[in-house]
């Protein structure tokens, strides 16, 4: 993959050929745009992770620009659900679904919440903006996934809850 090619560009490429194999080939598909998704065993390198690690080591949390850029987050127990379930149900064939969350907070709001969580000492520090620059605001439509999951996703509060309770146990 070129990454000179913007991330959306990719995706909507790939989605075109998938299409195009399901009106010559009849090959079925299902796509899944996920959309920040969180658990226990996440990688290091999402946002999730590193401010739960900074928090618990009582460190200073970085953020880039104000931390107003908001974001929504969905629990992979919801995501996996979601996906199960379009799959044994035999729904969204040959068609998109977005797999998320549509409550939004701040990644500033984000980091107040897990450092109340986990009772840290930890400071807010403020880093020039990305050069590259940063989302703004990405939230998706999720009501394909709600009726996939027959109800809401589950809270952030509750979900970071669960994640900081999986640490706790590998502790």
């Amino acid at each position: 993959m070129n990454s000179k090619l913007p991330y959306a560009i990719v995706k909507n490429i790939g989605e075109a050929f998938l299409r195009s194999y399901q009106k010559e080939f009849g090959l079925d598909y299902t796509v899944f745009r996920f959309f920040n998704t969180y658990g226990p065993k996440q990688s290091r390198d999402f946002v999730v992770s590193k401010f739960i690690r900074s928090a618990l080591a009582n460190e200073d949390i970085t953020l880039y620009g104000d931390g107003l850029q908001t974001r929504t987050f969905c629990y992979i127990d919801d995501n996996t659900e979601a996906c199960l379930n379009a799959f044994h149900k035999g729904e969204v064939l040959n068609d998109v679904v977005n797999i998320g969350s549509d409550s939004e907070i701040t990644i500033k709001e984000l980091a107040q919440v897990i450092i109340e969580l986990t009772g840290s000492s930890s400071k807010l520090v403020h880093l020039p903006p990305l050069e590259e620059g940063d989302m703004t605001r990405r939230m998706p439509d999720i009501a394909r996934m709600r009726q996939l999951l027959g109800r809401d996703p589950m809270p952030l509060r509750q979900g970071l809850e669960r994640v900081l309770a999986a640490w706790n146990v590998r502790g």
